[in-house]
């Protein structure tokens, strides 16, 4: 047939299309044409094997050619190998193994590496049909091919990692039975498997040291590859044997530059494996002399050996080497063997230290990883030897956290420009400035954390290191009469550099016990007081440096040096207040412009350090606190002294003392004094918030911007009232508290009763001050939500049209960008000017945020004085909660995440019925028809397919799909608060808003958390709370959440319906022990389940809840509503009837002691575990029954043509007491020929 004219000529018609199609000189139509006749072909023509080899084996055709004939010799296996006829199979199996054994081509020749692929493909995809039953001389066909050269050696080895990737690594192979039999044959055969890669490595090695064969190189490499596809999941029994030959073969490989990538990808692999650390003991073997001292010497020329392979060598390197630390800090002291350094451990940290040498930040980051797992290991930081070389890590890590700035000509890395400096390898790690900024900023934290962790081992070194650079940098100081600095001059690096090493030795300080010496960290502070600059950045870095050294006051107080410390805390301060009013002549130019923005961050700076200093040192100010008190008065009285920040943040540090007074009466009149003139303002804005168009007119948002300065525009004066009246309310709310002890709480008069179980109820200075207030902070809120109105938008000015919309860095943030905050005292950010529309925005999103944050934080804060308010729930729904309707989603997120949760985790209980369950009246139905309508919006986009032809619509419709996701999860979290309990914290450590993750398979949008089994017990297990039994009881707030927790599991979010499931068993439970749970709501519930499983059956986490919650749901309303349950599950595709009976009958065979019968027993929805444990058989059954349910991305598989792979015969399963030595076996299953020594 080969000979056949017709088949020439139609192998020359193909050449002739796939040559067009790769012709960038044809036309698209041309290219389309060929295309498709290509394919056809590929598709319908029974001769595709035989086209194949033909275009394959002839010279005349390009490699282009060659390379679509094993493609469709490939498609003839992987689609039509179960039709063709065996003739056609054997044609095509002997032809193949005719290639391997002849090779095709030089094993150095780079440009055939996608026919070598190819071809081996082919074979893999006949081992997936065929070995080991029906193929059993496969392996000796493979040993006799390797034996014939280089270029079959690497063909053999390309085989392997193929087949390894489709079985054990990726697990494409769809028939379950297939890749077990496949699984099985390799790891019955693994010894030889090992032994027959290895043979290969030495014996090429050997030639290759005398002939320099860059193909003996390439097999080498190519073995190491497939090793590394091994080394994963086969036994540690394996990687060990032999005394450790393969860890040895690797470890010496290290030291050849042709191998060193592939040996460490390798060494990686191995050291990183999964699994229980005491099954991974054994390769602690690396820490024998000869492996580790191979490791060595490859890092000896580390400074000499610049090339882009050593360099991604080295990266490689630390990978492995991670993995090794974190498995002897695993090991260390939990195994009786290892309580002590293991042999070499010197030589390990020589390395570790290399690494963080290197002047790649990628490779000096690797290496402070490695060591941050050490010295954070308690045995390990004690360890003699260890502490020895902490100098030395110290030492090499300080100049690194120097900031540099991403080099600005990114042909640095030039062959000719040896030694690489760090700029050269910068250019080589990272694409971009924001992706190097990014790196640098996380690298700098694990930076300065070996700081701190050092502190806990060694202070009284850290210490005097930071104590070195700060004296050699104020002695410079001296000399230097610096006022222009910016943030890209040396002296601000070192000084920013100095202040980051400073602040973390200094805030571990006090966790130790050997502190250094009270007196010495007292003359630094003063020698920092002596400083005089008229430069505001390095004015804001000194006055970082004294707030670090604040600790020594502190330590002072208690020491023998109290009378020193006392006489420089008066001088402290006034450093600060001086930097606070500090000010410059300004000019109009850029210079004058970046001055401008360095004395306001400044004075910004200073402020802040009070409060800072406040919070961790309160009792060191509460002396001085009338004198501190005296100061902010005049500088506040002082016309256009302060800021409203700064006079903010003064403020709140005065809280903060205050709340140590220890005496109501006294901090009640303080808080008054301090709210007085924000009391005047909310009075003032009472006429202005009585309707949203007053409101409107007021801030300005219906005249249009008034160019030039601001201080022309009475609107935007009367804007920054607005927020300087409601940001003093919430620092009030924020910052003041009862005192912690029980004793100075009854003394200072704050506890007022007791409640009936005991337990003390205080009240809060505040709460005389602000309750009154809030009758305008509510209407407030009633204008912010109004301003979504109809009415409201049409009498914005066009100028200011979309004002009340989301901010870009908020949208970003959603949308799972990268957004990087720039340095404000950047020139190139203050090049950007702000116009109006932006202060406005800006404006409008910060008063919003504070008003519900202020509500939110007042719950926790006040108390009983708020809950207990006659008709607050009233004035509740008619301001914060009215209007809803127009309220955005992504201003909805901020009513349920920063208020709505956290008022409901701390209303008392007292007052359940009285505030929350009419809230939740109002607010369940109204979230229920919400997210139901957004939901069904947003499955109609993607039914749709193409959302839109304009990008900036698509973009929003995404942005609207991942806030709905958002807002549904959050909204979960706060029926989790409700019903059973929860933290008050704003969201789950595994929900961020930016859903940036996206599962491709359901458009989930984000990275579906692992369920832990704690987490599936808690699905069965908790309990409805108190305020739960009183949601479920009313019928309005039942039905809306109920409705909203079981349709959420049908959603197309797997998180929220994650979240749905582990809600959905204490609620089924608890309306079950009520006995109302009617057919409609049993009918609803369970298809819920079975529409979640097609849904996100697919997700092991969501696969393993709705199974559990399914058979929970059957057992409890099966005995009710039989008809409803069997009439549903009998909806299920290809159901097996006698599956769905035995369930059926094991159901009603436990009723009697069953969930329900238990729940219905206690009558309170409480269930004890034992009564909610699920039979595994039944569970079983379940998901045997629900398994056709589980569907697959229909847009993924529109166009798949799926591989047909079947099932064979079972391999022989030897019994387990048994074993059956495969060498004396009377079977030929090719072993003989494969393992044979191979000759020299």
């Amino acid at each position: 047939m080969m000979g056949d004219p017709s088949l020439s000529a139609l192998a020359n018609e193909l050449a002739v299309a796939v040559e067009i199609t790769m012709n960038p000189q044809a036309s698209q139509q041309q290219r389309m044409d060929a295309y498709i006749a290509c394919e056809k072909f590929k598709e319908l023509s029974p001769l595709c094997a035989q086209a194949g080899f033909y275009l394959v084996t002839n010279h005349q055709f390009s490699t282009i050619v060659k390379h679509f004939g094993l493609q469709l010799m490939e498609h003839q296996v992987k689609f039509n190998w179960s039709k063709i006829s065996q003739d056609e199979k054997i044609f095509i199996k002997d032809n193949t193994m005719k290639l391997l054994a002849t090779g095709v081509g030089p094993a150095d020749d780079k440009s055939l590496l996608h026919i070598k692929d190819a071809l081996s493909r082919i074979i893999v995809e006949m081992m997936k049909r065929e070995w080991p039953q029906q193929w059993p001389t496969l392996l000796g066909e493979l040993s006799n091919a390797s034996d014939k050269g280089l270029s079959q050696t690497e063909l053999v080895a390309l085989v392997f990692l193929r087949l390894v990737e489709d079985v054990a690594l990726l697990q494409t192979i769809e028939s379950n039975q297939r890749r077990k039999d496949i699984y099985q044959a390799l790891t019955v055969n693994m010894t030889e498997i090992f032994d027959f890669f290895l043979n290969i490595i030495e014996r090429n090695i050997r030639e290759f040291a005398t002939t320099q064969n860059a193909g003996n190189a390439r097999v080498v490499q190519v073995i190491l590859n497939t090793l590394a596809g091994f080394v994963e999941w086969v036994s540690i029994n394996h990687i060990i044997a032999s005394n450790g030959r393969l860890l040895q073969t690797i470890c010496y490989l290290l030291e050849f530059p042709d191998f060193q990538l592939a040996a460490a990808e390798c060494l990686s692999h191995i050291t990183n494996r999964k699994g229980i650390a005491k099954d991974r003991k054994p390769l602690l073997f690396l820490f024998n002399d000869e492996p580790m001292h191979n490791i060595f010497r490859s890092l000896e020329r580390m400074t000499t050996i610049q090339t882009e392979n050593y360099h991604l060598y080295l990266k490689k390197l630390t990978l492995a080497m991670q993995g090794l630390s974190g498995l002897l800090t695993t090991l260390w002291g939990k195994e009786a063997d290892i309580q002590t350094p293991p042999r070499n451990f010197v030589t390990f940290l020589q390395i570790v230290i290399g690494f963080a040498r290197h002047p790649s930040i990628s490779v000096t980051h690797g290496g402070v990883l490695i060591w941050l797992q050490l010295i954070k290991h308690d045995s390990i930081a004690k360890d003699p030897t260890f502490i020895d070389s902490i100098r030395a890590m110290v030492e090499v890590i300080g100049p690194k956290i120097l900031k540099r700035p991403y080099p600005r000509v990114r042909d640095c890395f030039a062959p000719n420009s040896v030694p690489y400096t760090t700029e050269a390898y910068t250019c080589l790690d990272f694409d971009g400035e924001e992706e190097y900024l990014q790196f640098v900023s996380r690298a700098r934290v694990d930076f300065l954390e070996i700081f701190r962790q050092a502190t806990l081992v060694t202070p009284l070194f850290t210490f005097s290191y930071c104590e070195h650079l700060l004296n050699q940098r104020l002695d410079k100081s001296i000399n230097e009469n610096v006022t222009s600095c910016s943030i890209t001059d040396p002296i601000y690096l070192e000084w920013e550099a100095i202040v980051a090493v400073l602040d973390g030795v200094l805030s571990r300080i006090l966790l130790v016990t050997e502190r250094p010496a009270i007196i010495n960290g007292l003359r630094l502070l003063e020698k920092c007081l002596l400083v005089k600059t008229q430069d505001p950045i390095i004015y804001s870095v000194l006055l970082s440096c004294i707030s670090s050294l604040f600790v020594f006051l502190s330590m002072s107080a208690a020491g023998n040096v109290a009378v020193s410390g006392v006489q420089l805390l008066p001088p402290v301060l006034d450093k600060i207040f001086s930097a606070i009013v500090f000010n410059q002549s300004q000019t109009t130019d850029q210079e004058g412009q970046l001055r401008s923005a360095a004395v306001k961050n400044l004075r910004r700076h200073a402020a802040s350090s009070i409060v800072k200093i406040a919070l961790k040192y309160p009792l060191l100010l509460l002396p001085i606190f009338e004198q501190i008190n005296t100061t902010v008065k005049t500088l506040s009285n002082a016309d256009k002294q302060l800021s409203n920040l700064e006079k903010l943040l003064l403020q709140e540090a005065l809280l903060i003392i205050s709340n140590h007074f220890c005496e109501f009466e006294r901090q009640q009149l303080f808080i008054g004094e301090v709210i007085r003139p924000a009391i005047r303002m909310w009075q003032e804005l009472a006429v202005v918030l009585k309707s949203p168009a007053s409101f409107i007119d007021y801030i300005g948002l219906s005249k249009g911007p008034v160019d030039g300065n601001f201080n022309d525009d009475v609107h935007y004066k009367n804007r920054q009232s607005m927020l300087m009246a409601l940001n003093t309310v919430l620092g009030v709310i924020k910052r003041c508290q009862c005192p912690d002890d029980p004793d100075k709480s009854y003394r200072g008069g704050f506890i007022v009763a007791t409640t009936d179980s005991g337990n003390p109820i205080t009240r809060n200075p505040a709460a005389p001050h602000v309750i009154p207030l809030l009758q305008h902070i509510l209407a407030l809120l009633r204008c912010l939500n109004e301003l979504w109105s109809p009415s409201s938008l049409a009498l914005f000015h066009d100028a200011f049209k979309g004002a009340n919309n989301m901010l870009e860095n908020e949208k970003k943030a959603v949308l799972g960008v990268v957004y990087f905050v720039p340095d404000p005292l950047d020139p190139v950010q203050l090049m950007k000017q702000k116009t109006s529309f932006d202060y406005m925005q800006q404006f409008l999103s910060s008063l919003y945020d504070s008003c519900y944050n202020l509500m939110g934080t007042s719950g926790g804060s006040l108390g009983r004085d708020l809950y207990g308010l006659d008709g607050l729930a009233t004035a509740l729904i008619n301001s914060a909660f009215s209007n809803l309707e127009h309220v955005p989603d992504f201003r909805l997120r901020t009513i349920v995440r920063v208020f709505l949760r956290i008022f409901v985790y701390a209303c008392p209980t007292t007052y359940h019925v009285s505030v929350l369950v009419p809230i939740f009246g109002h607010i369940a139905p109204f979230m229920l028809n919400r997210l139901t309508t957004r939901w069904d919006y947003i499955g109609s986009l993607f039914e749709n397919g193409a959302l839109s032809d304009d990008t900036n619509n698509d973009a929003q419709e995404v942005l609207d799909d991942i806030l709905n996701r958002t807002l549904t999860r959050e909204y979960l979290d706060v029926l989790k608060v409700a019903l059973v309990g929860g933290t008050a914290g704003t969201a789950d450590s595994n929900d961020n808003g930016s859903g940036s993750m996206m599962d491709q398979d359901d458009h989930s949008m984000d990275a579906l958390p692992h369920v832990t089994r704690a987490a599936q017990a808690a699905m069965q297990s908790d309990i409805i709370s108190e305020l739960g039994r009183k949601l479920l009881m009313a019928p309005l707030t039942c039905e809306a959440i109920v409705y909203t927790i079981f349709n959420c599991i049908a959603w197309n979010d797997s998180n929220a319906s994650l979240k749905g499931c582990l809600l959905a068993g204490p609620v089924i439970r608890h309306l079950a022990s009520d006995q109302v749970v009617t057919s409609n709501l049993a009918a609803v519930i369970l298809t819920r389940i079975l529409q979640g499983l097609q849904l996100h059956g697919h997700h092991d986490a969501n696969h393993a809840s709705l199974i559990a919650l399914g058979v929970q749901i059957y057992e409890i309303v099966r005995p009710t509503h039989a008809s409803v349950v069997l009439s549903i599950m009998q909806q299920i595709p290809n159901l097996n009837i006698n599956d769905l009976q035995k369930l059926d009958e094991k159901i009603l065979n436990s009723t009697a002691t069953g969930p329900l019968a238990n729940a219905t027993n206690q009558g309170t929805g409480t269930m004890g575990s034992k009564s909610n444990k699920i039979d595994k058989n039944k569970k079983d059954l379940f998901k045997k029954i629900t398994s056709h349910l589980i569907g697959r991305n229909v847009l993924a598989s529109l166009f798949r043509n799926p591989a047909v792979i079947n099932d064979l015969r079972p391999l022989n399963n030897n019994s387990k007491h048994k074993n059956t030595n495969i060498i004396e076996s009377t079977t030929d299953t090719g072993m003989q020929q494969l393992f044979r020594e191979v000759p020299r």
